[in-house]
């Protein structure tokens, strides 16, 4: 028990603490702020910072593979997060999936996606046997060492691999962001683990029904 009581400990200690992160880390490119603008769109983030995400070259569940214009149909909704997290990545993919669910009609344009940040372990087998869990829709990537902090640097991921020698293996102190990007790759919303499902459904609802893309 008291292992299963350190893992939700660590859990939510990566995700209170990556705000702090956020807020005090200046980014290659720019700075992530919020909206001065009190007329702004609210909420989540709504950031416009070109510097943030773009191209990528990964690995799919089947080892092959993929990039950024595999998905160019739909707007993407991402998260960065690693299968052996105790409690972090399966509830924010939970929720990922509750707000596919929550989009009705609009979440047939819109591709969830799980990019690893341990691809030392999450092997395309394991990210295979890991995504169904979740929702149905749900694509996993993977890569080298090498594709995954390109990814990383371009999506401003914070990573790092924390040993404890209280726990088998090692464990990965990671933010928790979900990413919505546009069809072309740019970043529209940064949604944190705070925000609510129904808030971000309504938010991307918004961005879709406005675009007036099929």
């Amino acid at each position: 028990m008291w292992r299963i009581a350190l893992f939700f400990v660590i859990g939510a200690v990566i995700g209170l603490g990556l705000m702090e992160y956020m807020k005090s880390q200046e980014l290659a490119g720019g700075v992530i702020e919020m909206p001065k603008d009190d007329k702004a769109e609210a909420t989540g983030m709504s950031l416009g910072v070109p510097e943030i995400g773009g191209e990528f070259v990964l690995l799919n569940e089947q080892g092959e593979t993929v990039t950024q214009d595999d998905f160019k149909t739909h707007y993407k909704l991402i998260f960065f997060g690693f299968t052996f997290c105790p409690a972090v990545c399966p509830t924010e993919l939970g929720r990922m999936a509750k707000i596919m669910e929550a989009l009705g009609d609009d979440a047939r344009k819109v591709q969830p996606l799980f990019i690893t940040i341990d691809p030392e372990r999450d092997t395309p087998e394991v990210i295979k046997e890991y995504v169904p869990q979740f929702h149905p829709r749900l694509v996993g990537l993977t890569g080298s060492v090498e594709q995954i902090d390109a990814v990383k640097e371009s999506f401003k991921v914070y990573a790092s691999k924390t040993e404890n020698e209280m726990m088998d293996g090692y464990m990965m102190d990671h933010s928790s962001f979900m990413y919505f990007t546009s069809p072309d790759n740019q970043l529209l919303k940064l949604f944190s683990t705070k925000d609510e499902v129904g808030f971000i459904a309504e938010s991307v609802g918004s961005i879709i029904g406005r675009s007036g893309q099929e």
